[in-house]
């Protein structure tokens, strides 16, 4: 069996081009049609018909109004605020982690074990400190005269 371009079968004994030479009593393809099967339409009342059309319409509406509250200028509004918090909470997120090692490593450089500071890498820390503290000051007195 073959299919023709309308969709029917056509046993391969009917084309002419066939290898027994048989041309099965014409020169066009015979189609087999379907066996018809039993439509819903007639074995559904008018009742089941009308019942099946207002469900339909039904499902048609909310499917409409959920379409339309989807393309929202305000619904669109929304969702791209809220991807924006998310992409700037997890950035912030990672930021906080970021700085909260930073910190970490130096409070373990500058810190013992057990709690007390560490006197050879606190002293040269608050020179430079008090170093810059002071530089700034003679910057903004020469400024003001």
């Amino acid at each position: 069996m073959r299919i023709d371009h309308g969709g029917g079968a056509v046993p391969e004994s009917s084309r002419p081009d066939h290898q027994d030479g048989k041309s099965g009593g014409s020169s066009r393809y015979e189609v087999e049609k379907p066996k018809a099967k039993e439509s819903k339409a007639k074995a559904e009342g008018p009742e089941e018909i009308e019942a099946r059309i207002r469900h339909r319409r039904a499902v048609l509406a909310d499917t409409l109004d959920e379409l339309a509250v989807r393309v929202h200028p305000k619904t669109i509004v929304g969702d791209v605020r809220t991807r924006a918090l998310s992409v700037v909470d997890r950035r912030a997120g990672q930021a906080y982690i970021a700085v909260n090692r930073t910190v970490s490593g130096a409070r373990t450089g500058l810190m013992t074990r057990d709690g007390s500071p560490r006197p050879e890498r606190l002293i040269p820390i608050a020179l430079v400190a008090v170093g810059v503290v002071g530089l700034l000051v003679l910057g903004a007195r020469r400024r003001r005269r």
